[in-house]
């Protein structure tokens, strides 16, 4: 290596002087290489390298610049003149001797007319540095690429430095840069790792907010549960969660913390102003890194003259239905380009997990209000229906009558009725209205209203008195008419229901009846079945022609006529299988009041059923014949 300061050595042949540079030259690269095992961070290799260099050549200049063949530019990572750093930050085009070892991937010496050969290659001179006199760069190559360049200059002599100096050099060079290339993938295998540990803990976050998520059905919690969970991420950011309405153009804040404190926020209009304005006119992430003050003049924001702008801001809009009805907004007060693109990807995620839980929660509250509005009316609708239920049945001397009515929903199809026709006589009613709930019920209150109504006047009959109205006439009156009416106004409805229309003449126990399509009843004395109540032509609506013949049974003393609906009969056990009224028979035997007999009744019913939920109406009717007491006068008992 030349140095014009050293005097030249004596008593050595030409080969012992070269092996001795040789040494010298090994012990620097050796010196340097050891410098550089240890050293994994790129700007201290650089810095390293570069003193390295100053101390063994003593030059005067000593850069080392990288290069980007993307962009054809060079950037100076360590550059001295004289002992005094010089700094040239930034990305410089690629020119004069730098670009032919890019091209050549050579290296390049200049000894002589330095300033000339530059001015032709169109190299300038750093601002503030000489030009110098001799000039060496070699390249920087990792494989066939060329990374850098190694550059010596010397400001006072030409012929500074020879071929010793350039194979130096192109060693240090090589050294260099399988340094910086371990440096590089060391720094990127970092870079990986850190955006790994950041998309787990993104991930964590988002997964975490989620499961919560699905649990949350009030709007309220929901705020706080993301909110709060962010401020344990951002923990240096000021946070708020608005909610915007686009009816009224109102802001709110459901979640505001800033400065660690919980704030309320007064709600204001937007007025299409201001960063929520503006995005509102443009609903996608918006990322502010810097110059908040120029952002907040040119949208029009409130704060733009206050003293509390963020120096950086973050806006992810929530979105339901393809309008945005809130933001989640990140500010940083203390400094610019705080928040990264994977802080907008974190929260563009968990914007949309929240959309759909304020979406679901917003459609879970119209549907609380509706279920709220329809339980009124079902309410409404059961306090109707109760009302065309007898408040108390008729109990003629020597009979007892009780009835029971367990509905599977709010109102019930089924009902039943008892009811005073003159000369002693009793309408007694039960029915099931096919299908269940509120239509049902709608229909229950039409039968019910009809077959009273008809069974009661004497607009189709001619008697000399409508007390004398045969009960045959009455019943046939009450379902003909009632059937023909359902059929030809409400055929179309499909609906229709099983009737057992039965008039009891209290003072005989003459019963006659129609069974339009019902369960049997059954005439029950102290050996059990003593006969059941067949049916006398189909159920009630279903054709406008259809025939009803009427039959007629005698009730005597102690006897009793028991009839239900099958929802009786359709209850099952766990094992599916359906309840038997059979067994209700040796109860009706005994000597029990009627009314706490159907307790009875309805109390095994339900134990049989486990608690499981009723499918359909219960309905019991039970008329019982009591035996002739002693102060009976003739005429008031069977």
């Amino acid at each position: 290596m030349s140095d014009p300061t050293r005097e030249p050595t004596d008593g050595g042949s030409p080969l012992e002087q070269e092996l001795a540079e040789r040494e010298a030259e090994l012990a620097i690269l050796s010196s340097v290489q050891q410098g550089l095992a240890s050293h994994l961070e790129v700007q201290s290799i650089y810095d390293l390298v570069g003193d390295k260099i100053r101390d063994v050549f003593n030059a005067q200049v000593v850069m080392i610049s990288t290069y980007d063949g993307q962009t054809d530019s060079i950037e100076h990572r360590y550059a001295i003149e004289r002992g005094e750093r010089v700094y040239a930050p930034g990305h410089h085009p690629l020119r004069g001797f730098r670009t032919q070892i890019v091209q050549t991937r050579q290296p390049v010496l200049a000894n002589t007319s330095v300033a000339e050969q530059a001015a032709r290659l169109g190299q300038p001179t750093l601002p503030g540095t000489i030009t110098p006199k001799s000039w060496l760069g070699v390249p920087m190559l990792v494989g066939d690429e060329v990374t850098g360049i190694l550059s010596l200059q010397d400001v006072d002599q030409e012929n500074a430095f020879d071929e010793s100096d350039v194979r130096l050099l192109q060693s240090l060079a090589a050294s260099m840069s399988v340094a910086l290339e371990n440096a590089r993938l060391f720094d990127e295998t970092q870079r990986l790792l850190q955006v790994t540990e950041q998309r787990a803990t993104e991930l964590q976050i988002i997964n975490s907010v989620q499961q919560e998520l699905v649990q949350r059905l009030d709007t309220a919690s929901i705020y706080e549960l993301v909110g709060e969970k962010l401020l344990g991420f951002f923990r240096h950011a000021d946070l708020s969660i608005v909610a915007y309405d686009p009816e009224t153009d109102l802001l709110s804040a459901p979640f505001r913390v800033e400065d660690g404190r919980r704030l309320s926020f007064q709600p204001s209009t937007v007025g299409g102003k201001g960063f929520i304005g503006q995005l509102l006119h443009n609903p996608q992430p918006w990322l502010i890194s810097k110059d908040l003050e120029q952002a907040a003049i040119r949208y029009q924001s409130g704060d733009a003259m206050g003293a509390d702008l963020p120096k950086s801001a973050l806006y992810v809009p929530l979105m339901m239905a393809g309008s945005m009805h809130g933001a989640i907004v990140l500010k940083n007060m203390q400094r610019e380009q705080a928040f990264s693109e994977s802080d907008v990807r974190l929260l563009a995620t968990l914007a949309n997990s929240m959309s759909v839980a304020l979406e679901n929660a917003r459609l879970w509250d119209q549907e609380k209000l509706y279920r709220k509005a329809l339980e009124r009316e079902f309410e409404i609708g059961r306090e109707i229906q109760a009302g065309f239920l007898p408040d108390a049945l008729p109990q003629p001397a020597g009979w007892e009558i009780a009835a029971s009515l367990k509905s599977a929903r709010k109102v019930a199809g089924d009902f039943y009725d008892v009811f005073e026709l003159p000369e002693g006589k009793i309408g007694l009613v039960i029915a099931d209205v096919c299908d269940k709930g509120l239509g049902a019920a709608l229909f229950m209150t039409l039968f019910r209203s009809l077959i009273r109504a008809v069974s009661s006047i004497d607009f189709f009959v001619q008697t000399e008195s409508r007390d004398n109205i045969p009960a045959d006439i009455r019943l046939n009156n009450a379902i003909s008419l009632t059937n023909t009416y359902i059929a030809e106004t409400h055929g179309n409805t499909g609906m229709f229901a099983t009737i057992f229309f039965g008039i009891l003449d209290t003072r005989t126990g003459r019963l006659a009846y129609i069974n339009g399509g019902h369960l049997p009843p059954m005439l029950i004395d102290k050996h059990g079945v003593k006969e059941t109540l067949k049916r006398t032509g189909p159920a009630v609506g279903v054709a406008t022609d259809a025939h009803y013949a009427i039959s007629e049974v005698a009730i005597q003393q102690n006897e009793t006529l028991f009839a239900y609906t099958d929802g009786l009969t359709d209850t099952a056990n766990a094992a599916g299988e359906y309840f038997d009224a059979k067994g209700l028979i040796p109860l009706f035997v005994e000597d029990q009041a009627l009314g706490s007999l159907l307790v009875q009744v309805q109390g095994q019913i339900d134990h049989y059923s486990a608690g499981a939920q009723q499918s359909d109406d219960i309905t019991m009717l039970a008329v019982r014949r009591k035996s002739r007491c002693v102060t009976d006068l003739p005429g008031t008992s069977g």
